[in-house]
């Protein structure tokens, strides 16, 4: 099946991961919810902002700025996750 986006050329800022993060100073369940609602919206902009540039530094930052809203909504979602188990 042919991609309807290509994945990008590597560069050195692609290939930095994000360290996985945990949630320190608990947060209501909430909370975390409204923050991660906030934290999609973002992502479907800067999805938005990255196809709208030609390969470059940009676009780099913008995938990278993706990555790490990513990973932010990941620890919410353990943080939510651990609340709903007690």
């Amino acid at each position: 099946m042919k991609k309807l986006v290509p994945d990008p050329p590597l560069t050195d800022l692609l290939l930095l991961d994000p360290p996985n993060l945990s949630l320190v100073d608990p947060l209501s369940i909430d909370d975390c919810k409204l923050l991660t609602s906030a934290l999609t919206l973002s992502i479907e902009q800067t999805t938005t902002v990255l196809l709208a540039n030609d390969p470059g530094a940009t676009r780099n930052a913008m995938g990278m700025n993706i990555r790490v809203l990513c990973a932010v909504i990941n620890a919410l979602s353990d943080h939510v996750r651990q609340g709903d188990k007690r």
